[in-house]
């Protein structure tokens, strides 16, 4: 580019008139090239704003759900006792569990704080997806990607949950990222990287490792274009050096799979399509975001585009398959990981319009999204774990519980869980959770503890009128709307309480309720 004579020329080929002095001095922008205006044309700033308001908005707000209660109950531990625990549950959590046991330990338990490493872990992933969109299909596609993911309910939902999901999606994105630069520079260390990049998917879950399937597209179609042998042999030793990193959780999860995931029902037919609104929180978006990513189909070349089709579905058949045989794995939130490639198939479809259709089209999927995720923000949502289909139980509100123990709190004042029927809802981490540090009732009836048994449960003492102790009161927290205190507990509890306490109070909240029992004269 050439410029008229005595004219100069700024960086990037703009011009500017003689003796105006350097752009910066004008103080109206800064100059191009310059590391501001790089970063705010960066195709994974905006998404990544929009991810970490959606996340962090009322991050502390929404009540623990039993899930996370035997998190907090594991982060809490020593290494060593966690470590020991990994060998009897949960091992496929262990990475999770490790990694959030420093967190915390640097920083507390807060709700806001042990939920914080998931909801960066969702910003993270939304500027991986943004930049493989931009690399696979160009600026507009990046951050058309990166806005859609970042107003995806779950994405906000799980971003708030301290489960190891978030950290599953954002190092399946990376890994899918360090796998498009390994296929554009392909070198020993790019591999390494990207192999590295898949154990770590491995040792967050298992299941998604499924996405190795539709990374081989993706290997497969730039082999068709460059017939370099060297990229099928990087991503196969790539592929099989992730598997042997992750053998460990493979071989302990295994033996811990009846324990883990026997619960989940085998799929159906039917369930072949249910799962999606599930994945994304809502039927209307689901079909929303098929009907944007519909026009990415006539773009060329067309190699890419098949390729992140196959990312997002062949993993989901695979999953549906395996899950008919010995273990089910069939569960929208072991499903999340094809929340980036999704993301990407839209995206990929609003960068094939026209410029003037993007910001509309993006508000009308912030819209469609906005009840999921009024919802998915709400007090008691995060045990909503099937949204948008029903919940099978009752939502259990600790915090409001622990509100009323907290409020009648005397000291000497004893504690009971009525789990006659399951220790599985962790109202015995729940509740202690809520309570203020000064108000810590003893547990009656402990025989042996989750801690002590390296286990997520404890166990009852084998002679209750032995751990009956003398409280003069005694506070107990039964799930349900239950009417009778003492059938709530085991019979040889009930047989101890009856004789020596009388209910002086019984007060409900969602899912749990509270009585206080008063000794009798």
């Amino acid at each position: 580019m050439t410029s008229a004579p005595g004219t100069p020329v700024t960086e990037g080929g703009n011009r500017r008139a003689p003796g105006t002095g350097p752009a910066t001095d004008t103080g109206t922008a800064p100059p191009a090239g310059s590391p501001v205006r790089k970063l705010l044309g960066a195709v994974w700033l905006w998404p990544a704003l929009v991810a970490a308001a959606l996340t962090l908005y009322n991050l502390g707000g929404p009540v623990m759900w039993h899930d996370e209660l035997a998190t907090i109950s594991v982060v809490n531990r020593s290494t060593g006792q966690i470590l020991a625990t990994l060998h009897n549950v949960d091992a496929v959590h262990g990475a999770y569990y490790l990694s959030l046991h420093f967190w915390v330990s640097l920083v507390g338990d807060s709700p806001f704080a042990i939920r914080f490493p998931s909801a960066m872990a969702m910003v993270a992933a939304t500027v991986c997806t943004a930049v493989v969109g931009k690399k696979l299909f160009g600026d507009r596609s990046g951050i058309a990607a990166g806005l859609v993911f970042a107003l995806l309910p779950t994405v906000a939902r799980y971003g708030q949950e301290t489960r190891s999901y978030a950290l599953v999606v954002m190092s399946s994105a990376l890994a899918l990222l360090l796998l498009v630069r390994a296929l554009e520079r392909p070198g020993p260390l790019r591999w390494v990287v990207y192999t590295l990049s898949v154990g770590l998917v491995g040792y967050f879950n298992l299941v998604a490792l499924t996405f190795l399937a539709g990374h081989a597209l993706l290997v497969l179609v730039r082999f068709r274009e460059t017939r370099a042998r060297r990229l099928l042999v990087g991503f196969t030793a790539s592929a099989v050096g992730a598997v042997v990193l992750v053998y460990p959780v493979l071989h302990l999860g295994g033996e811990q799979s009846k324990r883990q995931i026997g619960w989940v029902p085998k799929p159906t037919v039917h369930g072949l399509a249910t799962i999606w609104p599930q994945i994304f929180g809502s039927l209307l978006l689901v079909l929303l975001l098929l009907l944007l990513a519909l026009p990415a189909l006539l773009r060329k070349p067309r190699g890419e585009v098949l390729a992140v089709v196959g990312m997002v579905f062949i993993p989901w058949l695979l999953v549906w398959g395996v899950s008919h045989g010995s273990s089910s794995y069939y569960l929208s939130k072991y499903l999340f990981f094809l929340l980036p490639p999704s993301a990407l198939l839209v995206g990929a479809g609003l960068g094939s319009l026209r410029t003037r259709y993007l910001v509309p089209l993006t508000l009308a999927v912030a819209a469609v999204a906005a009840p999921a995720q009024r919802d998915m923000h709400a007090p008691l949502s995060h045990a909503e774990y099937t949204y948008p289909d029903p919940l099978w139980f009752t939502p259990l509100d600790y915090r409001a519980a622990a509100g009323i123990v907290a409020a009648g709190y005397r000291p000497g004042d004893g504690m009971v869980y009525g789990q006659k029927y399951s220790v599985w809802w962790e109202e015995s981490v729940g509740i202690p959770y809520y309570l203020p540090s000064d108000v810590q009732p003893p547990t009656l009836f402990v025989g042996e503890t989750a801690t002590r048994r390296n286990d997520l449960w404890f166990t009852f003492c084998k002679d209750p009128a032995a751990c009956l102790g003398d409280h003069p009161r005694l506070w107990l927290v039964a799930v349900g709307d239950v009417k009778d205190a003492f059938s709530s507990v085991p019979a040889n509890q009930s047989a101890v309480l009856r004789p020596h306490y009388t209910v002086q109070e019984r007060r409900t909240v969602s899912g749990i309720t509270v009585f206080l029992l008063v000794r009798k004269a």
